[in-house]
């Protein structure tokens, strides 16, 4: 298959493990900042779980295809490097986080919830700056 077809495909696969991630830093402040443990922040807490294993099973097709269109090379220079230095970050927080909130459940205590949105918080700032490295690569720049 051509790199075209690859270029598209991770392109597309990108595109919701983002929006998910972002997602789930969003309902995990709403629900941080709620007082105790009323219902809304459960609410609010439960809709961050899922979006965010949802969002590290997800990643795992956007790397995947993304390894095939390097071809398997992890670094590399220019922009290539630079998306590299972002994403790895991003992809290993993301699977840890998804894998500690799917062992913790959905209602972290305040100490995990305040640990949760901060390492949520870097890995959506690592996975923006990679997205613009990896734009920058699309657009030949």
């Amino acid at each position: 298959m051509d790199s075209l077809f690859w270029s598209r495909l991770h392109g597309g696969a990108t595109h919701f493990p983002i929006a998910f991630v972002l997602g789930a830093a969003l309902f995990d402040g709403i629900a941080f900042l709620l007082p105790g443990s009323t219902r809304r922040r459960l609410e609010f807490a439960t809709i961050a779980y899922w979006l965010m294993i949802t969002g590290a099973a997800g990643s795992l097709g956007a790397v995947f295809t993304g390894l095939i269109l390097s071809h398997g090379v992890i670094g590399g220079s220019g922009s290539l490097l630079r998306h590299h230095l972002f994403v790895w970050p991003a992809f290993a927080l993301i699977i840890a986080l998804g894998v500690w909130r799917f062992l913790v459940g959905p209602m972290p205590s305040r100490r995990g919830s305040a640990f949760c949105l901060g390492a949520t918080g870097l890995a959506s700032a690592c996975i923006a700056i990679a997205g613009f490295f990896g734009g920058e690569m699309l657009l030949g720049h």
